[in-house]
């Protein structure tokens, strides 16, 4: 690119910079534009309308004034034409002529004796039909021809009266366009303000939303458009984010809870074998014994896992039938060392539930709401704990 040439503007960067201008202005720049070439093209139809108005008036005026002077020359001779149009009563700006077939004039109004308005190559036709003649952009002329008496009447008016409203025209719409165009532009931008409004009241509010505050949602307009469609939309959105980060809280809280009970159990399983030095068959038992809790936990993380991902917030049951005794013995084994760590006791009852009677259930369910029990009892209730298992209030035993 050779210096002092700049490059050719491109339609990419008239478009870059539009997407830098917020919406409003944006609207208000388009208004106005298309405004500019409506009230150009309507000043463009009013001027060459008014032109032609003025123009259609000034050619009848043309053809009416020759036959008025026709009429006058039928009914005199040569020399009293000459005369009556000597005296004829015109303007400064209308001139008459009557001229034979030579271009001779025969008579003229007061100061157009001579020349003769038709120049030599335009008397022929003139003599055989009516026309317009233009003369420049001052002088317009009606030639009508006298076929009988051989002559040619011409009138003629000078175009300033003409030019004069048309500039007049021209000042008024110089003056009144501008300001209109200027009032027109103010009035849309404040228009697009309008319309805007409600999206940034939406804005305000949507920046004041936070985790501690999902409860709050985006005002809506009145007006049934599609701005408040957008904020039915957005709060809609705002329901399913406030459901699902309370689905993440439970989650959090559940999976605490229920860490708590078996960690617990793991610790003072390790505790007590570090306590008491029972030996290889004691320190084995033990192990033993925190295996299993390790395997509960794991079970427990998957179940969590699982429970995290289900769409109704609900774990499979896997349902079979249940040694309660063993259960139940099981269960106090496993909790009784950390019920007596916070000085407390557990207790376990005989069940008092006919053998007769099968009892089914999801043995790590009934596991795990048993360890939430005990461990809400520990934290909050006082007294010694009783692990029994009898029939509901009201149940009927069938064998």
């Amino acid at each position: 690119m050779r210096r002092g040439i700049t490059p050719d503007y491109q339609p990419a960067d008239l478009q870059r910079w539009l997407r830098r201008v917020p919406i409003r202005w944006r609207l208000t720049l388009m208004f106005a534009a298309v405004m500019a070439v409506l009230l150009a093209g309507l000043i463009a139809f009013l001027y060459f309308h008014f032109r032609s108005d003025l123009d259609y008036n000034i050619n009848q005026g043309l053809r009416t004034r020759a036959q008025d002077i026709a009429g006058l020359v039928r009914q005199q001779d040569a020399q009293q034409t000459r005369g009556a149009l000597g005296q004829l009563s015109t303007s400064e700006n209308n001139v008459v002529q009557v001229l034979d077939q030579s271009g001779r004039v025969l008579g003229a109004s007061p100061g157009f004796s001579s020349p003769s308005l038709l120049r030599p190559q335009e008397i022929p036709s003139a003599a055989r039909r009516a026309q317009l003649i233009q003369r420049g952009k001052e002088l317009r002329l009606y030639a009508m021809p006298l076929p009988n008496d051989r002559k040619i009447v011409v009138t003629g008016v000078f175009l300033s009266e003409r030019d004069e409203a048309l500039d007049k025209l021209d000042d008024a719409l110089a003056i009144g366009v501008p300001p209109a165009l200027l009032l027109a532009t103010l009035a849309a931008y404040l228009l697009a303000a309008a319309a805007l409004r409600p999206v940034e009241r939406m804005r305000s509010r949507a920046a004041t939303i936070s985790t501690d505050e999902l409860g709050k949602r985006l005002p809506l307009p009145e007006s049934e458009d599609e701005i408040r469609r957008l904020g039915v939309t957005l709060n809609a959105m705002l329901d399913r984010l406030e459901e699902g980060l309370e689905h993440e809280r439970m989650f959090v809280a559940n999976a605490s809870h229920e860490l708590r009970m078996p960690l617990a159990v793991l610790k003072a399983e390790i505790e007590v074998s570090l306590r008491e030095r029972g030996g290889e068959r004691h320190l084995r038992a033990a192990l033993d014994s925190a295996a299993e809790e390790t395997d509960r936990i794991i079970k427990l993380a998957e179940d969590l896992l699982l429970l995290a991902r289900a769409q109704d917030g609900t774990l499979p049951i896997e349902s079979i039938e249940l040694d309660l005794e063993e259960l139940l013995s099981e269960l106090h084994a496993r909790f009784e060392p950390i019920v007596e760590r916070e000085g407390r006791s557990l207790a376990l009852e005989p069940v008092a539930i006919p053998a007769t009677i099968s009892v089914s259930g999801d043995r790590d369910r009934i596991a795990q709401a048993v360890s939430n029990l005990i461990d809400n009892t520990l934290r909050y209730g006082a007294g010694p704990i009783t692990l029994s298992a009898r029939p509901a209030e009201g149940a009927a035993a069938e064998p």
